[in-house]
């Protein structure tokens, strides 16, 4: 498929003015857009996934500092070796006009914290922007603040990025009216819940809304998926309750992974709210809640996220 025809890429906002930013943010970057590039800190947008970052520091480079910069994804060239050296080896020549280069990292929240007793590409990137502040900034993007090392968050200027829920709505719907699509009465609640389920991840909305407008008509779902979820979670709950076995449980999950596409982090949401409004004693309840808690704290981190949510039900099971 074309990309032109991808509703994401063809609506990826091109400038500051295009972009959903609350007021406060759009003034900052307004403002910046006046000042002298050397004036321009080091910046570190952070947010939810889909709500723009990568588009917004994009922006700032290209339109608000027009410079040269290095684009890098932190997460896949997260080592050591690419602070040494690809990123050293950029920032080391001055550019040709004498202007400001810049380094955007994407994702830098998945840059190595720790390299066993050696130094981590956080701790080497902390030196660099140090050491090269006089002619390079840094631009940086991140999912979660607490993947980030202290010294590097004291260097920078962060700005939390999620766009105002209205504004994500007008723009949804904006699209769908741009693209000519036809929203029948009776799919217009389903419209607007899914908007609202899916705020602020912007992108995964408009690549929903596509995939329900195929035929220029927005059509949802014959199976509704998030009732199929809150099933599931409630047959976990259910079945914890009635001291299944830990295996059967996990068995069930693996075999309903289809219906919820595998996505662990809203099960644990709705497992969550399915404990919540349970009527367990409230003392058992709290500890089994915060057991969830820490599932979803460790979720973006584990590298297998079945396997967190099995260790999670094992807490669970061990208290009920």
């Amino acid at each position: 498929m074309d990309f032109s025809e991808l509703w994401v890429e063809k609506w990826r906002p091109k400038t500051l003015k295009d972009i959903l930013l609350t007021k406060d943010i759009r003034d900052f970057f307004e403002h910046l857009e006046k000042q002298d590039e050397k004036s321009i800190p080091h910046l570190l947008l952070i947010g939810p996934a889909g709500t723009g970052k990568t588009t917004l520091a994009k922006i700032i480079v290209n339109d608000l500092m027009k410079c040269q910069y290095l684009y890098l994804n932190a997460s896949d060239q997260n080592s050591i070796e690419t602070v040494r050296g690809v990123i050293t080896n950029f920032i080391q020549t001055k550019s040709i006009d004498g202007s400001m280069k810049v380094v955007l990292l994407d994702e830098v929240d998945g840059m190595s914290k720790a390299s066993g007793t050696g130094s981590s590409a956080q701790q080497a990137l902390r030196n660099i922007m140090e050491e090269y502040s006089a002619y390079c900034r840094f631009v940086l993007t991140a999912n979660y603040a607490h993947m980030i090392l202290e010294p590097i968050m004291s260097r920078v200027q962060t700005f939390y990025v999620c766009p105002d829920q209205k504004d994500f709505t007008i723009r949804c719907i904006e699209i769908l009216k741009k693209e000519n699509i036809v929203v029948p009465t009776e799919n217009k609640k389903f419209l607007l819940k899914m908007i609202d389920g899916y705020y602020p991840d912007l992108r995964k909305c408009i690549n929903e809304m596509q995939k329900f407008s195929f035929t220029g008509t927005f059509q949802p779902p014959s199976v509704n998926i998030d009732q199929e979820i809150i099933d599931i979670a409630g047959n976990c709950w259910k079945m914890l309750v009635e001291k299944t076995d830990i295996v059967e449980i996990r068995k069930y999950i693996i075999e309903k992974e289809k219906n919820f596409k595998a996505d662990y982090q809203i099960l644990l949401k709705k497992l969550f709210e399915e404990v919540y409004k349970s009527d367990i004693k409230i003392d058992l309840k709290k500890v089994i809640l915060l057991y969830i808690g820490e599932a979803l704290v460790n979720h973006p981190v584990v590298l297998d996220r079945e396997i967190n949510m099995f260790c999670c039900l094992i807490k669970i099971s061990s208290k009920i």
